[in-house]
Order: structure tokens, then C-alpha cells, then sequence
């Protein structure tokens, strides 16, 4: 494929975030992206790949202890990020002050009791439990 290729199919798509109707349906089939209608799993894999990796460099940048902690506390606060965005994860200040601190239990409780673990009560039971074990780690 070549760049000329690459940029003529960009520039004529456009480019949406989210999904909007065909213009002649007026609904199906959705369009999003550069002019897709579907994805496979292995492409929307590859995008959640990315993703974590754009979110562990901005987390290395907000918070400079983050490439100090356990693995499982990383993956957590990772994790929370992809769900509710970077920004959304630094408002958790409690909790982070906690992690920072190396009091992974109660940052876990902490988390157990937020507005997010009753709107998504399983994800945060799992990433709580799961950081309550890096007292374990080391």
C-alpha cells in the first residue's frame, strides 16, 4: 500500500469517533472510523493494545511513581483508565495517595466504596480483590 493510497482513502472517508447512520438509510449500516462499518476482534484488539500502551505513558507522566509499583497495581490503574480515561482515574486522589503510599488494601477498600464500583460493580470487585494482593508481591 502506498502513502498516496493510504491518504486519498483518508481524506475522501473523513474521519468520526463515533458512529453515525447512512446518509441514504438514514440507520444501517452504522459508519465510524474512516468510512467502517464492522470491525474483526483482531482489529479492535490491536486498538485496545494501543490504547494500553498510550495510557501507561501518560500514567509514567501524571505519576511519577507509577513505573515503581507492583505489576498488579499497574495493571490495575491501567485498567481503570481504559474504562474511565486518564483523567477520570486521577480524580481517585484517595486512592492513588493510598497506592502511592504503598497501602494497597486500603486503596482497595477505597476503591470498593467509589461512585465507579456501584456503576460497575464485578470490574471494580475484581480490580479491588486484585489489588489488594500486591501486599502479597515483592
Amino acid at each position: 500500500m502506498t502513502e498516496s493510497l493510504l491518504k486519498s482513502i483518508v481524506d475522501h472517508e473523513g474521519f468520526s469517533s463515533t458512529a453515525y447512520p447512512d446518509p441514504l438509510s438514514k440507520g444501517a449500516p452504522y459508519t465510524f472510523g474512516h468510512g467502517l462499518t464492522s470491525i474483526t476482534e483482531s482489529e479492535s484488539l490491536e486498538i485496545v493494545k494501543n490504547r494500553v500502551v498510550s495510557i501507561q505513558s501518560a500514567l509514567s507522566l501524571k505519576l511519577p511513581y507509577f513505573t515503581k509499583l507492583p505489576d498488579q497495581a499497574k495493571e490495575v490503574l491501567i485498567e481503570m483508565a481504559y474504562q474511565m480515561g486518564v483523567s477520570g482515574l486521577l480524580g481517585f486522589k484517595k486512592t492513588l495517595s493510598l497506592i502511592k503510599s504503598g497501602d494497597y488494601v486500603g486503596a482497595s477498600r477505597e476503591m470498593h466504596h467509589s461512585q465507579w464500583a456501584y456503576q460497575t460493580p464485578k470490574r471494580a470487585a475484581a480490580l479491588s480483590r486484585k489489588l489488594a494482593l500486591c501486599l502479597h508481591q515483592n
